[in-house]
């Protein structure tokens, strides 16, 4: 294999409990494999995927699925992974895409797609000059992650990370850029394993309960809420319902208010998007703009959206 002769693949992800919409969008990936020349197929778990992909055609095809802006996706979607022959994906989150290397090691964050895509072929560049005979991974651990990941980014080296450096919470967790977490916050996919447990000890038993048997051992340390769930199976957004309706009640907190932001609704619950498009909620432009502030625009009550959105949480 070379890079020039990459290809690349889009794999979906639905919400479990999501029926609507997917037969028509299913129909809507086989049109759109053919208009840029790749296939349609199902993998192994019976997921959606077109397959054959040319580098420069993927931010195309994202558009043509609707796929190119989180808030614009179909309710039924939980994920969209841009896939390649290497272990190099990037999994669209609600403001970004997130990128790894291997089986589940976090290597950088890209906005859009076509930024994401060209990291991931610098990646692949970067090991096909360079490896003899090797594995991705077996390389990335010979040359080092820093030095990979520095040599792909163009990062200058640096020294290891400390707690004042912008963007950084600490080293603890095993990965930069994991948020803090105190007794009362709400958890987030991004939040690690062991994080979690260590703040609110009754989230181990719960997480067991979905087959986490990453709880409790080493590599609870260096994977989030979000890569552990990916890793089994499982739907990350019911797991966080859970375990913040929980916090919810246990902190006499509301799940929601007329202040939440619509990137913590995306990011937390995406599964309110059929809720608030019943209401007659539009996506902002503005992802920072409050929930109070959408229902105003489209003269909706605010206090009837919440109720109806918590109602959907609790699955009432």
């Amino acid at each position: 294999m070379t890079a020039d002769n990459i290809t690349f693949s889009l794999e979906i992800d639905y919400i479990p409990d999501e029926t609507a919409g997917r037969a028509e969008f299913e129909a809507k990936m086989k049109e759109t494999a053919g208009t840029f020349r790749g296939f349609y197929t199902l993998d192994k778990d019976h997921r959606p995927v077109i397959a054959g992909l040319a580098k420069d055609d993927v931010d195309k095809a994202l558009a043509a699925l609707g796929l190119s802006a989180f808030g614009t996706w179909p309710a039924c979607i939980l994920t969209a992974t841009i896939a390649t022959p290497l272990p190099l994906r990037a999994i669209g989150m609600s403001d970004g895409w997130d990128i790894y290397v291997g089986q589940k090691t976090f290597f950088a964050f890209a906005q859009f797609p076509s930024d994401a895509v060209n990291i991931l072929m610098k990646a692949a560049t970067y090991y096909l000059d360079r490896e003899t005979y090797q594995p991705l991974e077996e390389f990335v651990k010979e040359t080092g992650f820093e030095n990979f990941r520095n040599a792909v980014l163009g990062n200058e080296p640096s020294a290891t990370f400390t707690d004042d450096m912008p963007g950084y919470y600490g080293s603890s967790w095993g990965m930069p850029n994991v948020p803090p977490l105190k007794a009362g916050d709400f958890v987030r996919p991004e939040h690690n394993v062991m994080q979690v447990i260590e703040v609110y000890p009754e989230m181990g038993p719960l997480l067991m309960e979905y087959g986490m048997s990453c709880v409790g051992c080493f590599v609870s340390y260096d994977e989030n809420i979000w890569q552990a769930a990916q890793a089994h199976g499982l739907d990350v957004f019911e797991i966080l319902g859970e375990m913040n309706e929980y916090l919810s009640d246990k902190y006499n907190k509301p799940l929601l208010t007329k202040d939440t932001p619509m990137e913590d609704i995306l990011t937390l619950y995406p599964q309110l998007l059929s809720v608030l498009q019943e209401k007659g909620l539009s996506m902002p432009q503005d992802m920072k703009t409050s929930l109070g502030a959408l229902c105003e625009a489209a003269h909706a009550d605010a206090d009837d959206v919440i109720a109806a959105c918590d109602k959907k949480l609790r699955k009432e």
